[in-house]
């Protein structure tokens, strides 16, 4: 059995063998990062480099959060968390890109309760919306809970509706799916999002490219044509998200670029067409 300690003399006072550990690893918006202690004034050299690539991938999902679970021993010496206050502040210097942290400390990490409000007050003094827990679950979904997402550029508007009540409302849906796309916070559920704006895009392309078919509509093959081109771009973008791999303004400018042109334009002369040949 380890031997008891002191927490209050191991922390403060040490020395001790330090041997931290912290890895990281993405989930959707999430950044995973284990904790294995005991540090010296080895914490912020425990940080792998690879930190700013990830946080630089995270920050273009947009909202992101941090868990950070504690193993072993959280016990860390005065220098250690000063350096790490430091690293902290010098990382984190735009607050619109900072992430939500949660601080997980689990009853047997050892120095738990005497370390949680010094790791805590050093990402609050970084102005990070930070908090503690005792297990990942409840970390999980509080951090959920604070990084909601939406999306102005991609929120439906009735000046887009075009006069074909089918239309718009498809049109409406592809909105809706591509929020949902944006507000998921896992790998998982931005895959599942991703998939379903993507087969409801062709669905919805093919009522249209019937409906052409059906009215021998003249301007078909182009409007099939750019069909085409908005398609070859959502599948990049679903290949990217699948491959954990997700961009937010992807997702915006498909819809309030590329999209929402073709509806202005394409899709209001085809909608035109159709009120046209009803009244013949």
């Amino acid at each position: 059995m380890p031997q008891t300690r002191s927490t209050a003399d191991v922390a403060l006072k040490g020395p001790f063998k330090a041997h931290g550990e912290i890895t990281y690893r993405i989930e959707g918006r999430i950044l995973r990062t284990a904790a294995t202690g005991p540090f010296n004034n080895e914490l912020v050299g425990a940080i792998p480099s690879v930190i700013k690539e990830l946080i630089a991938k995270l920050v273009r999902q947009g909202k992101w959060g941090q868990i950070i679970t504690f193993h072993r021993s959280a016990l860390g010496s005065p220098s250690a968390i000063s350096d790490f206050a430091a690293y902290l502040k010098a990382r984190y210097t735009h607050p619109e890109t900072n992430p939500v942290v949660a601080l997980v400390f689990p009853r047997e990490v050892e120095g738990g309760h005497l370390m949680a409000p010094l790791y805590l007050k050093c990402y609050l003094d970084t102005d990070i919306v930070s908090k503690i827990f005792v297990d990942d679950s409840s970390a999980h979904s509080w951090v959920e809970s604070m990084i909601q997402q939406s999306s102005e550029e991609i929120a439906w508007n009735e000046k887009y509706q075009v006069g074909d009540a089918a239309m718009d409302e498809q049109h409406q849906e592809l909105f809706v799916r591509a929020a949902a796309v944006i507000a998921a916070t896992t790998s998982g559920g931005q895959a599942l999002s991703s998939m379903r704006l993507h087969q409801y895009t062709r669905t919805h392309f093919g009522h249209e490219e019937n409906q052409m078919r059906r009215l021998k509509y003249p301007d078909m093959d182009e409007h099939t044509r750019q069909h085409l081109d908005l398609i070859d771009r959502l599948e990049v973008i679903s290949k990217n998200i699948a491959n954990n791999n997700f961009v937010k303004s992807d997702i915006e400018e498909f819809i309030s670029h590329w999209l929402l042109n073709h509806i202005a334009n394409d899709d209001q002369k085809l909608a035109d067409y159709l009120k046209a040949s009803k009244k013949t």
